[in-house]
């Protein structure tokens, strides 16, 4: 999945996807398998699936995945959690295959993965919209 937000906003506003300042902001992520999540209430989509995504079930069918994303954030009590259901897009792959070398995750062109892997650092940390609470 390639989200993007000058293509109907599959990034959406929050304070991992805006960072701290513009240089930090999430434009673009590709992300490259994964899973459709849905989010407890109280949840943040970041990362959200188009109306047209599916989920390949092992038996071959496929179910919609509308509604769903493949990355939330949520804060609980005085704690943060961020649940991805992809995990690729936080790596720097090389797949080597049939004399062929594909090169994925941060080493992807055009992508913010890497941005995005450290604005849910600073966000988990706190240094990313600090808590008002002591």
């Amino acid at each position: 999945m390639t989200a993007a937000r000058d293509t109907g906003a599959l990034i959406l506003d929050h304070p991992i996807t805006q960072g701290r300042d513009s240089t930090e902001a999430i434009h673009r992520i590709v992300t490259f398998t994964g899973q459709a999540l849905l989010g407890t209430e109280g949840s943040a989509v970041l990362l959200a699936l188009a109306a047209t995504a599916q989920d390949r079930m092992p038996e071959g069918r496929d179910v919609p995945a509308a509604g769903r994303a493949q990355a939330i954030a949520r804060r609980i009590a005085r704690g943060r959690v961020v649940v991805l259901g992809e995990a690729g897009m936080l790596t720097a792959q090389i797949a080597r295959a049939g004399g062929e070398t594909r090169r994925f995750g941060y080493q992807w062109p055009g992508t913010d993965d890497r941005q995005f892997a450290l604005n849910v650092m600073h966000w988990l940390s706190g240094s990313l919209e600090p808590d008002s609470l002591p």
